[in-house]
């Protein structure tokens, strides 16, 4: 009888355990979902407001085609894609953008809508940095929905208490 019940429990446990996987994507589709999916309200809430504001600061900085400049700023592309939609969403705005072309067949520097030098540099590195940050937050995420899937994982500092 005994045996009964602690099978019954432990799948009842098994089944409110919330998913690693659910937890991954929902960290990536929008940074703090996947905290918030796990019970950490307050930490998810922090963690949107910081990325989300990181992101599309460094976007308005330096403009979307200036931030979103495939040929220029490949690797910083991955970096940012690491934030999820929005990314993909600022270089599907970024390539919708027209560029003039004049009779000449070149962009003229005032029509590129284009930020100025530092400002661009500026604009991929703070979009760039919120993805490597969410990044570290999906880690984070894998990490607290499943202890054991990192190696020589231990509690957090307070004994886990979030």
């Amino acid at each position: 009888m005994t045996t009964a019940r602690s099978a019954t429990s432990e799948a009842r446990t098994a089944r409110s355990r919330p998913s690693t996987a659910i937890a991954a994507l929902l960290a990536w589709l929008v940074p703090g979902l996947g905290h918030w999916y796990l019970g950490c309200r307050d930490r998810a809430v922090i963690i949107l407001v910081t990325i989300v504001v990181t992101f599309w600061g460094g976007v308005a900085l330096g403009g979307v085609r200036s931030t979103f400049n495939v040929q220029e700023n490949g690797p910083w592309l991955a970096a940012q894609l690491c934030t999820g939609p929005q990314a993909l969403i600022g270089l599907m705005w970024a390539k919708s953008l027209p560029r003039p072309v004049t009779a000449q067949g070149y962009v003229p520097v005032a029509d590129r809508f284009e930020a100025a030098y530092p400002a661009v540099d500026i604009a991929v590195v703070y979009s760039g940095v919120a993805g490597l940050l969410n990044l570290l937050v999906i880690i984070d995420v894998l990490a607290r929905s499943d202890p054991g899937l990192v190696s020589g994982a231990r509690p957090p500092p307070g004994g886990g208490v979030t």
